[in-house]
């Protein structure tokens, strides 16, 4: 499980450091993929196999959406190593879609790692912007099998 919020940069070869106790729980490879809020998410892999089979995979593909959702999550999803220094080498077109310029914040999420660029985080995802009330509220509809 991965927890905790840290600001970071990215370099211009677009290595960007995962905080070690992020780090500890991905290995030596992971998969760095767009996430639907366009942030790259960085998954173990079986734990990224988990998520495309639970909420992809299983859609019927005559769906026109369904194959579209499909191929972003495959399309999107790149396996990439993680340095001796600690850091991941993200794809120049994850960082471009994220909005990635400099400036990052590394906030885990249960089962993956959010990379989002600072100023995207801060304006969407910064607790400072979020009522977090209204939102477990929202949720509640799914609560008990509703």
């Amino acid at each position: 499980m991965f927890f905790g919020t840290y600001n970071n940069s990215i370099d211009a070869k677009g290595r960007c450091m995962i905080p070690s106790k992020l780090r500890q729980g991905l290995g030596d490879e992971c998969i760095a993929a767009l996430g639907p809020d366009s942030e790259v998410r960085v998954y173990r892999e079986e734990d990224y196999m988990k998520f495309l089979n639970e909420h992809v995979l299983n859609r019927p593909m005559e769906d026109k959406n369904a194959r579209k959702l499909r191929a972003f999550y495959t399309a999107n999803a790149h396996t990439c190593a993680i340095d001796k220094q600690g850091r991941i080498n993200l794809p120049q077109s994850l960082i471009e879609n994220a909005g990635i310029q400099k400036d990052t914040v590394t906030a885990g999420n249960a089962d993956h790692i959010g990379i989002w660029s600072k100023e995207r985080y801060d304006a969407e995802m910064n607790p400072q912007v979020i009522d977090a009330g209204a939102l477990f509220e929202s949720m509640l509809k799914y609560a008990n099998g509703a």
